[in-house]
C-alpha cells in the first residue's frame, strides 16, 4: 500500500510537474505576443504623434497664413486714366521704350486691363516690374513674356542686349458713381 501511496504521489507531483511546465510554456508565449503587439502600438504612437505634430506646424502655417491675408489690403485705382497713367508712368521712368499699348477696359468683376509691348534693358525692365509693386494701386502682372529684343522695319537692327517684353498688367478699378 505505501507502494502505491509513494506510486500515486509520484504521479501527482509528476502532473504538477508537467501542468505547471505546461503554464510557464503557454504564458511565455502569451508574454511575448503582448510584447509584439506593444511594440506595435508603440510605433503607431510614434508615427500618429509625428504626425500630429506635422499637422499641428502646418495648422500655424495656415494660421499666420490667414492673420497676414487679414491685414493684406487691395488698393482700389480710382479710375482707369489714373492706373494707366501709373502703369505707363513707371515704364518711362525706367528709361524703358513703349512699342505698342492695348487698354482692355473694366470688365464686370471691375478689373481694367492694360497690354502693353515693351523693349529695353533686361535690368530696367526687372526694375520697372519691382516699381509695379510700388504704385499707389495694387497691380498684377497677368501676363509676361521676355524675349530678345527684335527688329523693327527692315533697315533696323535690334539693339544688343535688349529685351522685349509682352506684359498686361491688371488693376481692380473704383466703380463709377
Amino acid at each position: 500500500m505505501k507502494d502505491n501511496k509513494v506510486a500515486v504521489l509520484g504521479l501527482f507531483f509528476f502532473l504538477l510537474c508537467a501542468a505547471l511546465g505546461g503554464a510557464i510554456y503557454y504564458l511565455g508565449e502569451r508574454l511575448n505576443e503582448l510584447h509584439a503587439r506593444a511594440d506595435e502600438l508603440e510605433q503607431q504612437r510614434v508615427d500618429l504623434e509625428s504626425a500630429t505634430q506635422a499637422l499641428i506646424a502646418q495648422k500655424s502655417v495656415f494660421t499666420n497664413a490667414f492673420k497676414e491675408l487679414e491685414n493684406y489690403s487691395v488698393n482700389v485705382a480710382p479710375n482707369e486714366m489714373a492706373f494707366y497713367s501709373d502703369v505707363q508712368q513707371v515704364v518711362q521712368n525706367n528709361a524703358v521704350e513703349i512699342m505698342s499699348t492695348r487698354q482692355q477696359g473694366v470688365n464686370a468683376g471691375g478689373v481694367s486691363a492694360i497690354a502693353m509691348t515693351v523693349r529695353g534693358e533686361y535690368y530696367a525692365l526687372m526694375q520697372v516690374l519691382a516699381a509695379w509693386r510700388n504704385l499707389p494701386t495694387t497691380v498684377r502682372v497677368s501676363t509676361l513674356t521676355l524675349g530678345a529684343d527684335k527688329a523693327v522695319g527692315a533697315s533696323s537692327e535690334a539693339l544688343r542686349g535688349w529685351v522685349q517684353a509682352d506684359v498686361t498688367v491688371e488693376a481692380i478699378v473704383a466703380p463709377k458713381p
